[in-house]
């Protein structure tokens, strides 16, 4: 009697259209599976599904995926049955990886309408075929939506997503909303008095008047996106370029371009004293309220703080650090991130606070010290007065400052790609003149477990752990921990 080969199938669609069907996408690609399965004399098709809803080809973070891996992984299933090997992945490397890894675990793998055997040297280049030409369809689908939203901009014509304030959108083309078209003129009108968005932003929640979404208040950056955009005199922007819109202006062109001649003579800064890292994130413990960031100013030189919110307000606060210098507790972190800077990676502000504000929760001050909260631990970093001023006494351990450079890096690449900032590995290699294969290298760091990368960042990490141990990465978190740290965590 032939032994029993249990067989999970799983299923993919890149979007939600249509899954609310009775009979759907899924379910289609599931009853050619299962029939190729009753073919095959002992094998049954798990009754668990592995399917993933509205999710890319793209990548490998997708739930079902993982949930099969794990199963895998406890050997649950034998073999794994796709309709096509694009629903697995559609990036030639994950597809390879993937596969890789059924085969560590001796689980079969079939793709119902591209039958190959992927352990022979043929099949195994079969795969590599397929994989590669499911890739190319992704990135030729990718570039000629690119290239129709720019043909369609050159025409003028609006291209969708939420209307700005003093439009509506009607049959897919911007209509002016009269109410709100007074709003826009009139933020135009007195930012050429006030000469300040941050004082016009404040005029304009005093006075009542609210953004498109009507709950909201304008800010000093809403007042900015306002004013440097060119819809409102009646054109439409893409990129650099700006084209003759289809819409009906706002504002008299004459009028905006003054308003652009005054923002450049005033130019908008990027100031390092208003750049607060850990805003939403600090809290004083004893109050149990959020600490903002405030300055003093001694001998012209600018000195930045974190206060607690009921000192602040005039409120008792009894914690002897309700004033922290916001240096010290932001190296802390951001641990040693400087080091970043000196290579050509210049991190902005915001791709700090990205990077970090993935691992660090919260930051509590305390009577003798800093904890600092992440998903798997929590940290406590002493700290001692000196002057006035609270200083941190420097844990033990060392960052290894190439570990953490790379896996911020990673981080910030990956963004960029995904927003479309590069629109190539090959693209971003030419920018920051570093080679492909190297930021490839870099890009799969990405697949860390987010505890390895906790304690990269707080130089926790095993002692003989380098870089260069890193260029195999196991698809599984539970594997990566064993490999790197020994031991099944």
């Amino acid at each position: 009697m032939l032994k029993e080969v249990r067989c999970a199938i799983y299923t993919r669609k890149s979007n939600e259209d249509g899954l609310e069907q009775k009979f759907n996408s899924l379910d289609a690609q599931r009853v050619v599976c299962e029939k190729y399965i009753k073919s095959r004399e002992g094998w049954v098709a798990l009754a668990k599904k592995y399917d993933d809803r509205g999710f890319s080809g793209s990548n490998l973070n997708r739930p079902a995926i993982k949930e099969l891996f794990e199963d895998v992984k406890v050997g649950e299933v034998d073999c794994v049955v796709v309709y096509t090997l694009d629903r697995l992945s559609r990036e030639t490397k994950d597809c390879i990886e993937v596969t890789s890894f059924f085969r560590r675990h001796r689980i079969s793998f079939v793709a119902v309408t591209q039958i190959f055997d992927n352990n022979t040297p043929m099949g195994k280049f079969v795969q590599t075929v397929l994989s590669g030409a499911a890739q190319l369809e992704r990135e030729m689908i990718v570039e000629r939506v690119k290239n129709k939203i720019a043909t369609s901009k050159e025409q003028g014509l609006w291209m969708g997503g939420n209307p700005p304030l003093g439009y509506d959108v009607k049959e897919k083309e911007l209509i002016i909303n009269e109410k709100e078209a007074k709003i826009i003129k009139h933020i135009f009108e007195r930012y050429m008095e006030l000469k300040s968005m941050a004082e016009l932003a404040r005029e304009l929640n005093r006075e009542g008047y609210r953004t498109k979404a009507k709950s909201d208040i304008f800010k000093k950056a809403t007042v900015r996106r306002i004013i440097t955009n060119p819809i409102y005199m009646g054109k439409i922007r893409h990129y650099e370029k700006q084209y003759k819109g289809k819409h009906e202006a706002i504002i008299e062109e004459e009028k905006w371009q003054k308003a652009q001649e005054l923002i450049s003579n005033q130019p908008y800064r990027k100031a390092k004293y208003e750049e607060a890292l850990l805003k939403g994130i600090i809290k004083c413990k004893s109050c149990d309220v959020n600490m903002t960031l405030t300055y003093s100013k001694k001998e012209n030189k600018r000195y930045r703080y974190y206060v607690c919110n009921n000192h602040l307000r005039g409120k008792n606060c009894e914690s002897v650090n309700r004033t922290i210098v916001a240096g010290e507790i932001e190296k802390e972190v951001m641990k040693r991130a400087e080091c970043l800077y000196g290579d050509g990676e210049n991190l902005s502000f915001r791709e700090q606070k990205e990077a970090m504000k993935k691992l660090i929760k919260g930051v509590m001050v305390k009577e003798d010290g800093i904890e600092v909260c992440s998903e798997s631990e929590e940290k406590f970093i002493p700290m001692k007065k000196k002057g006035n001023k609270c200083i941190v006494i420097e844990p033990e351990g060392k960052t290894n400052n190439a570990l953490l450079k790379a896996v911020v890096r990673a981080h910030s690449w990956k963004r960029q790609l995904e927003e479309g900032k590069y629109r190539s590995v090959k693209e971003l290699s030419k920018k920051i003149n570093v080679g492909t294969r190297r930021i490839q290298q870099i890009l799969r760091l990405n697949y860390l477990a987010p505890k390895i990368k906790e304690d990269i960042v707080n130089g926790r990490q095993p002692r003989g752990l380098k870089l260069v141990d890193l260029k195999e990465i196991p698809m599984l978190w539970s594997e990566q921990r064993e490999k790197f740290y020994g031991l099944d965590l």
